[in-house]
């Protein structure tokens, strides 16, 4: 696993407007130009952003990976991704611990 690789990709897709549009464009083009895995690129396509951060990325970059591209840009949906959340709870923590 390249974590740095990875952490560099998902910032480019954070900050990057032609990033962002190559990506939602044709995801395995844009990921092809990295030294990815083929279990790294399916993290990033998936949007698994709890093996993400289990591989070791930046709970942040993870974070504003999701709210910028993901199909389900809600808070909600990205901490059930971490761990169970339960009604009423709040969802401001970015990271999988607390």
């Amino acid at each position: 696993m390249s974590r740095n690789v990875l952490e560099r990709v998902l910032y480019q897709l954070s900050v990057d407007r032609s990033a962002k549009q190559r990506f939602r464009e044709d995801a395995a083009g844009f990921l092809a130009k990295f030294a990815l895995g083929d279990d790294e690129r399916r993290m990033v396509v998936e949007f698994d952003v709890l093996a993400l951060q289990n591989a070791g990325v930046n709970p942040m970059l993870t974070m504003g990976f999701w709210q910028e591209l993901s199909p389900n840009r809600d808070m909600r949906a990205y901490m059930a991704r971490l761990r169970p959340v339960s009604d009423g709870e709040a969802v401001h923590v970015a990271a999988l611990k607390q």
